[in-house]
């Protein structure tokens, strides 16, 4: 039973726990014009400037904070992970220049902070530790999941004495295996990481459909996770062309969900 909920709002939520938000937008509600119609939230796409701005502030404002408050990654499709404080609020929030570089995953204690990416087919996997007051957020491509994003940020947690049977994970909408198709190379990186569980399935010579949902959720399982606390949304980007952005689909030409999470203060 999945605890990711479609409301009428442009977005979708992870219910995981009172006093946690945890959205991930559609294409819809925002400014923007084609082909990044209309809620797309980055700023390295070609988008104007001034519609980005618009769209977080939206966003922003649908979940009770503002952009002073929220903290990007870089994104650089690898494992780095980090922790950030109210000293690193609004890095990244107005101009991708000043997001915390070299990195694919936040993690904070704060509640004065919101976490946010861009996503557009790479797996927005959330992070939740109601009991000791922490929030995440990853961005796991295939680079960053056989690279081992999850290891890292289930590392970091486990320093700060987490019991790792009391983290929630949210795995958000992504190109699911029904349309991710990838080449000889990239399935020798998973097999090498995974072996024989690595999840794909041939489709013609040298290509296989690569399940990336399964690909996290059987490393996180591995690091201690229990499979219950693991939510898979099952939203395809490359599928639902009305809903979502998909670099896949639309031959990069497109815009970027955008993933959030944060406490209530």
């Amino acid at each position: 039973m999945t605890r990711w909920i479609r409301h009428k709002s442009p977005y979708l939520s992870w219910q995981v726990t009172e006093g946690i938000q945890a959205i991930f937008t559609t294409r819809q509600g925002g400014v923007s014009f084609s082909p990044f119609d209309t809620l797309n939230i980055s700023f390295n796409v070609g988008d104007l400037p001034s519609a980005v701005m618009e769209n977080r502030r939206r966003v922003l404002a649908d979940i009770d904070h503002d952009l002073s408050q929220l903290v990007m990654a870089e994104q650089v499709h690898h494992n780095q992970v980090a922790w950030v404080s109210p000293h690193d609020a609004g890095a990244g929030a107005m101009a991708s220049r000043t997001a915390l570089p070299g990195l694919d995953g936040l993690l904070t204690h704060s509640d004065r902070v919101v976490l946010g990416m861009g996503f557009a087919d790479c797996v927005p996997i959330f992070i939740a530790v109601p009991e000791d007051h922490v929030v995440g957020l990853l961005h796991a491509g295939w680079r960053g999941t056989v690279r081992g994003v999850q290891r890292q940020a289930i590392g970091l947690l486990k320093e700060e004495g987490i019991d790792l049977r009391q983290i929630h994970i949210g795995i958000g909408p992504s190109i699911g295996p029904c349309c991710y198709e990838v080449d000889e190379r990239v399935a020798n990186e998973f097999r090498a990481q995974m072996g024989g569980d690595a999840p794909l399935v041939a489709t013609r010579a040298g290509h296989y459909l690569l399940d990336l949902w399964e690909a996290n959720r059987q490393q996180l399982v591995e690091l201690g996770i229990p499979d219950a606390n693991i939510d898979i949304s099952r939203w395809c980007t490359a599928c639902h062309g009305d809903q979502f952005f998909s670099y896949r689909r639309d031959h990069g030409r497109t815009g970027r969900m955008g993933g959030f999470i944060c406490m209530s203060k």
